[in-house]
């Protein structure tokens, strides 16, 4: 573009400034104005960013404890249940005077499903040693009776008194603790309208 041009265009704008009243720039109001209303954007920023991560956290505990409730439900229901069947193997055969091949063939089926995939699960982490050593300890000693058992290295009075030892600390003490871990994250939860019990099928179903 050439120089006259640019010259005839600017010429009306530099007269503006140069009548202009800036007397209002020298004034110590509309600077403190400006430095409120940047002061006010900043905080406003600030907060906003606040309460977003105070929700994030919220939402993340929440999203925490509902997992943590339905898994810690899942072993305590899976782990009473083995406790029903072993009982019932117990009078059936583990503590009868049987021969071994029946012994074997009758071996208890119970199911670990939710104690193997508690493995890959983040949130086993956040359940509390105590059951997680009490189920391994269980599991464990009701493998070693069964085997002793079925090599008759234990006679059947005594392997099955063993057996009622595990199954009651486990039915009497450890499920009941387990029961009432999972009832204080569903209260914790419904504080927030989390009602997780909602989808416990009513017992007999």
């Amino acid at each position: 573009m050439p120089m006259k041009v640019i010259s005839a265009i600017s010429q009306p704008v530099k007269e503006k400034l140069a009548n202009a009243d800036h007397r209002e720039l020298t004034s110590s109001g509309f600077w403190i104005g400006h430095l409120l209303m940047i002061a006010a954007t900043i905080a406003g920023v600030y907060l906003a960013a606040q309460a977003g991560l105070q929700q994030a956290i919220l939402f993340n505990d929440i999203t925490s404890k509902e997992t943590n409730y339905y898994l810690r439900q899942s072993l305590h229901d899976e782990v009473s249940i083995n406790v029903k069947i072993l009982r019932q193997y117990n009078e059936d055969y583990f503590g009868r005077g049987i021969s071994v091949q029946e012994l074997k063939q009758n071996n208890p089926k119970i199911s670990r499903y939710v104690w193997e995939a508690m493995k890959f699960s983040p949130n086993t982490l956040e359940t509390p040693s105590y059951f997680l050593s009490e189920i391994q300890n269980f599991y464990r000693n009701v493998d070693d009776l069964i085997e002793k058992r079925e090599k008759f290295t234990y006679g059947p009075t005594h392997a099955s008194k063993l057996l009622v030892e595990q199954l009651d600390r486990m039915e009497k003490t450890v499920l009941p603790k387990l029961a009432a871990n999972g009832e204080k994250l569903a209260a914790d939860l419904l504080v927030h309208n989390v009602d997780v019990r909602a989808y416990k099928e009513p017992a007999g179903e």
